[in-house]
């Protein structure tokens, strides 16, 4: 991949991630879902691989009812979209971009 090409994938998953972002601020989506929930869009090899390396957080859920613990939409996209450039970007700024968001 091209630096140009690469700078265009980092901008067009910027650009995904805020949009998602003024979804939920204007609650046209959740930013809340249950750990099955993201397992079924995600897969549960992703969302396991994501915890271990501490881009997404499981959180106690208040309603014990729906599950233990629930997951944030917007980590869960911003996870998904550092792993798209995981392979150019190492991750320990990987992990400093995380702490920022």
């Amino acid at each position: 991949m091209t630096g140009e090409r690469y700078l265009e994938l980092i901008i067009a998953r910027g650009i995904k991630i805020g949009t998602i972002q003024t979804l939920k601020a204007l609650g046209l989506l959740p930013e809340v879902v249950t750990i099955s929930q993201a397992e079924n869009i995600y897969g549960k090899r992703l969302i396991r691989e994501w915890r271990e390396k501490g881009w997404i957080k499981f959180y106690p859920a208040k309603n014990k009812e729906r599950g233990k613990h629930y997951v944030k939409m917007s980590e869960l996209e911003t996870a998904s979209s550092m792993m798209d450039i995981n392979n150019k970007v190492p991750d320990n700024i990987i992990k400093q971009l995380m702490q920022i968001i």
